[in-house]
């Protein structure tokens, strides 16, 4: 024990950061200065469920004088697990959150917080041209209380927050002017902002889902409503998206800048011109950490003549192809393309990760450092508007993918020149990467850093 008290204090809380929540209990038990240390550790973090055990635990902290004074970040978690979707009963602010939430503010030392909300989305719009085929427990009024609250909760703390999560956050922002104003004044200040949207989705046609007008107008306005007021303090910015995003539907970040920006991590996200690879590259004087999560190159992509407007071409950049009405263009740019100009232009660059963490229940959150480098063979997309069950495909076979009928055009095929490109990248990173496994989240293998297409030979 007397070696173990010998260590820094800074080595032992970093070592008791490893620790399970069981052990940090027992380690509790410990003389006085280990016991402080476990108990740092175990009640950094706290969450605020529905449920009455959760809400109990956090009024115990609270209560105490000296753990109160320990948390530094909150989950607050809005799902309530006890509903029964098939019933669908409607979602009522829990019972005792609101005399519990307001004394959160009595947590002198929080600095960071997360908000989550059911995956599960519905607008509200009464658009007949839009037909919304499924009810889910948090209801658009539910979403739109709980944010105002919440954001009053975060605009009186006694110290601003610095990083801010939403997961599942709503493809349909706040229109109440109050909430809009908490929001931005939450906002300012932040050095870390990790948003992970969620969308109405279309079960019968989900090629549809994208048409929705909510979507269009969130993405539309993400730019202003989230991004525009942590600009200037933004260190840490993390955008993931249940839908493929950033072409259709559009967003326009050309008009933003972070000067402070170390890591971005962008999840569903397509590069489909110049500009986009542009806007990276001019943070170069302080990004250190990239991550793609199941990111995409859009080789090629056609909007139907009613939703060009939607895209984020302008339409004389379009052309027609023969026989076909819709409206065409194409991208020429390939991935080893970008990790070139990233190993050439972002000095800074330490750490980089392009590849799929575990999208199966739940649009992915916090888990930039599980994504799993490889190249996917979704890595290059098209995006055919009209086409189901979505428009961004992908072609297991290159070669499958053309249909000279319908203009269609084959997936590009320079697996040993992205490979070829990446390891470069990352050799120049000093990073060192597994390059063959089974991909236990697609079921896909990949083998010297590239996904095998099914049938191909070993």
């Amino acid at each position: 024990m007397s070696r173990l008290l010998n260590l820094p204090s800074e080595l032992l809380a970093r070592t008791f950061s490893y620790v399970n929540q069981s052990s940090l209990k027992s380690l509790r038990q410990s003389c006085r200065f280990i016991s402080q240390l476990a108990t740092d550790q175990l009640y950094r973090t706290v969450r605020l469920q529905p449920s009455k055990t959760s809400q109990n635990r956090l009024q115990e902290i609270l209560n105490n004088p000296s753990l109160r004074r320990v948390p530094r970040k909150i989950y607050i978690d809005t799902v309530d697990e006890s509903l029964n979707y098939d019933d669908e009963e409607e979602q009522k602010w829990p019972q005792g959150w609101e005399n519990l939430v307001s004394q959160v503010k009595e947590l002198p030392r929080l600095n960071a917080a997360v908000l989550c909300f059911d995956k599960g989305f519905t607008s509200d719009s009464t658009d007949h041209d839009y037909l919304h085929y499924e009810d889910f427990p948090q209801t658009p009024q539910f979403r739109f209380q709980a944010m105002h609250k919440l954001f009053s909760l975060l605009e009186s703390l006694r110290h601003p927050i610095q990083d801010l999560g939403i997961r599942n956050l709503q493809a349909d922002n706040p229109k109440d002017p109050k909430t809009l104003a908490k929001l931005g004044k939450v906002l300012s200040g932040l050095l870390s902002l990790r948003l992970s949207i969620t969308s109405e989705t279309n079960d019968a046609a989900p090629e549809h889902d994208l048409e929705y007008p909510e979507i269009r107008k969130f993405f539309k306005e993400l730019p202003s409503t989230w991004l525009s007021p942590a600009a200037p303090s933004l260190q840490h910015l993390s955008l993931c998206s249940r839908e493929y995003w950033g072409f259709y539907p559009h967003l326009d970040l050309s008009n933003l800048f972070f000067p402070r920006l170390k890591t971005l991590s962008l999840g569903n996200f397509c590069f489909f011109h110049d500009g986009q690879i542009d806007w990276i590259l001019k943070h170069g004087d302080t990004l250190e950490e990239i991550y793609f999560d199941d990111c995409a190159v859009l080789y090629d992509f056609c909007m139907m003549e009613e939703n060009v407007d939607a895209c984020a071409l302008p339409r004389d950049t379009l052309v027609r192809r023969e026989g076909d009405e819709s409206l065409y263009g194409s991208f020429e740019k390939r991935w080893h393309d970008i990790f070139d100009l990233f190993a050439e232009r972002l000095p800074k660059l330490r750490h980089f990760r392009i590849g799929r963490s575990n999208w199966y229940s739940n649009i992915p959150f916090e888990q930039e450092r599980d994504i799993k480098v490889g190249l996917y063979s979704n890595r290059y997309m098209c995006c055919y508007d009209g086409y189901g069950p979505s428009p961004y495909m992908e072609g297991e076979d290159p070669k499958d993918l053309a249909n000279i009928e319908n203009a269609w055009r084959p997936s590009p095929e320079c697996d040993d020149e992205d490979r070829a490109a990446l390891r470069k990248l990352l050799a120049k990173l000093g990073q060192s990467v597994q390059e063959s496994y089974l991909d236990s989240y697609s079921g896909g293998r990949i083998v010297d850093l590239v996904q095998k297409r099914y049938g191909s030979a070993e």
